[in-house]
């Protein structure tokens, strides 16, 4: 008995090993499967799911007059024309269509607004903006290795700092891995673009923020972004909010219109073209098609941005207000001390500008007025005229320019081939920089020195260590144009599949070397012979007298005999009685 028991229980222990093992075999599959199910179906996503996921979140400011409208729209407010050689053009098509404009291969043509003014394009798109939904068109491009989804977004007028002009394309791009996980989001700038890694966006939910630029519609990661490098915006987040679901998403896989080679835009002479008033090209065509079809390259020209570049550009968008606080505090400091001196016997300023300082105060007073006039005068430029075309103007068309008032501005001449200008005239960048505003600060600062006066060595010292300021510009100046050459590549990179001229890097290496002044010419195809001069202008020459004088001023000052405050002696004691007799 107790031995069939024993096997029995054997037989139990047996069964259930095996039932164990079969429930963990099982359990270990469903998993697996599971595992495998899931990235099947992360794999086997629509177009149509993966443009709803990762549709961005766009955010505009108060300034802005246009929204990413409907291709429709654009077509059925524009006339089909062609352009001719000399800028001149003859409608080809009075009413334009949806379904037809493909049929339009050439690449003369362009889409021309019936309304042809920007004020009135506005007020006809302020009219019909309440009606009108927001549009994304979606490209999904697949790979082995990757998936990335493209955002167009189609603008009916560019009214940015930089150009002017009918129509606007701006692409929004998100990578995905080969599992299907998001790493990587483009956007568009200006012909160019940044990227940043899918940790660095922000989002809400799985959709990427966007800021976008007002007027150029360039995209940007942050709301305090536009302001460094070719990056001439004006970003905030103070207006509409197109959130994901607003946008009504557009396949493109089957849109005849994308065949269209010419521009969504008013198209013009080369001079106008020079001037940045031309239309851009579809997706298509959009950077020699290198954005539409080869994503991963585009990728690549791109600039990376990242939470390092993030910090820097908020330090740059804040810098006025952190100067600001700056001076506040500095200026609260000395009047304080002002006050304490008034308290504990008097200021000394009247006596110093009796004696040999105040000689040294004019002369620093005279270079502050020398160098609040440079302000006004150009401190560096570069011009270029050519036999034909829109560089032939008397007297040159500025390339780089540099002032106290409107900062840096380069533009580029690549020659008459590349992608986006029949001119080759092209706008790199431009920079506002504050010199007035730092400036004036310093007078502010330099006065409130002058009133707390306490010593003519001390002030002669600092208008000597002013100067400093004074020539900061041009040397910024010269460093930036010995390193011109090395925006060259950076220039090519923004017209993806074009090559610089061989012409144009011999000029630009020639004004690298030589960055005090120069000229040079060369041969271009189309416009003839170019000659470039480039030089320090006046108001260079104004801020090294004004840092001269400072230096006199402050010499003058330093050596002047130490200021000594004047106070009453106690009267002397009586002499003491004489000694008793």
């Amino acid at each position: 008995m107790l031995k069939k028991t024993s096997q029995h229980l054997r037989h139990s222990r047996f069964k259930l090993r095996h039932f164990g093992l079969a429930i963990l075999t099982l359990s270990l599959f469903l998993a697996a499967f599971a595992i495998l199910a899931f990235q099947q179906s992360a794999r086997a996503q629509t177009d149509e799911d993966l443009a709803a996921t990762y549709a961005p979140v766009l955010h505009f400011t108060s300034g802005e007059k246009f929204y990413p409208t409907s291709v429709d729209y654009i077509i059925e407010s524009s006339v089909l024309k062609q352009r001719n050689s000399d800028g001149t053009s003859s409608i080809i098509d009075s009413s334009p269509r949806l379904n037809t404009l493909g049929t339009h291969t050439s690449s003369n043509l362009f889409l021309d607004n019936k309304l042809g003014t920007f004020e009135a394009i506005a007020a006809d798109y302020a009219a019909d903006a309440a009606s009108t939904s927001y549009y994304a068109y979606v490209n999904v491009a697949r790979s082995s290795s990757l998936t990335v989804i493209q955002y167009w977004l189609f603008y009916i007028f560019n009214n940015g700092p930089m150009n002017d002009h009918q129509g606007d394309i701006e692409v929004i791009q998100v990578f995905l891995d080969a599992s299907g996980n998001p790493q990587t989001v483009l956007a568009s700038q200006h012909g160019a673009g940044q990227n940043a890694a899918w940790s660095d966006v922000e989002k809400s939910d799985t959709h990427p923020v966007i800021y976008v630029a007002q007027g150029s519609h360039a995209n940007y990661f942050r709301s305090y972004q536009g302001k460094m490098g070719i990056e001439n915006d004006i970003v905030g987040s103070d207006g509409k909010t197109i959130s994901a679901n607003q946008l009504t998403l557009v396949q493109l896989n089957s849109q005849s219109w994308l065949n269209f080679k010419g521009r969504w835009g008013y198209w013009g002479t080369d001079a106008e073209v020079a001037l940045g008033r031309a239309g851009p090209l579809g997706p298509k065509y959009n950077q020699d098609g290198v954005r539409w079809s080869q994503p991963s390259t585009y990728l690549a020209s791109t600039f990376h941005v990242d939470g390092a570049y993030f910090i820097l550009a908020w330090l740059v968008a804040n810098f006025l207000l952190l100067l600001a606080i700056y001076i506040v505090a500095r200026s609260a400091w000395k009047i304080y001390c002002i006050a304490k001196l008034q308290r504990k016997g008097g200021l000394l300023v009247g006596k110093f500008l009796k004696g040999r300082g105040g000689i040294g105060l004019i002369i620093g007073i005279v270079a502050i007025v020398v160098t609040v006039a440079a302000l006004f005068v150009p401190w560096y430029s570069v011009t270029a005229s050519s036999e034909a075309g829109p560089l032939a103007q008397q007297g040159g068309v500025t390339l780089v320019n540099v002032d106290g008032v409107n900062g840096v501005t380069v533009n580029l001449f690549l020659g008459a081939d590349n992608a986006d200008s029949t001119s080759g005239y092209v706008s790199l960048f431009s920079a506002m920089l504050p010199f007035a505003i730092i400036i004036a600060a310093g007078v502010i600062l330099l006065t409130l020195d002058v009133i707390g006066v306490r010593s003519g060595r001390k002030l002669g010292l600092k208008l000597i260590i002013s100067m400093v300021g004074t020539l900061l510009p041009v040397i910024f100046i010269i460093v930036l144009i010995s390193q011109l050459s090395a925006l060259v590549p950076f220039a090519a990179g923004l017209l993806p599949g074009q090559t610089v001229p061989s012409q144009v890097e011999s000029m630009v290496r020639s004004i690298s070397s030589s960055p005090i002044g120069g000229t040079t010419s060369s041969q271009f195809p189309v416009v003839g012979v170019t000659t470039v001069n480039w030089g320090l202008g006046i108001g260079a020459y104004l801020l090294i007298v004004a840092a001269v004088l400072r230096i006199v001023g402050g010499f003058i000052m330093y050596t002047a005999p130490e200021l000594q405050r004047e106070t009453q002696l106690p009267p002397a004691p009586p002499p003491p009685p004489p000694p008793p007799a």
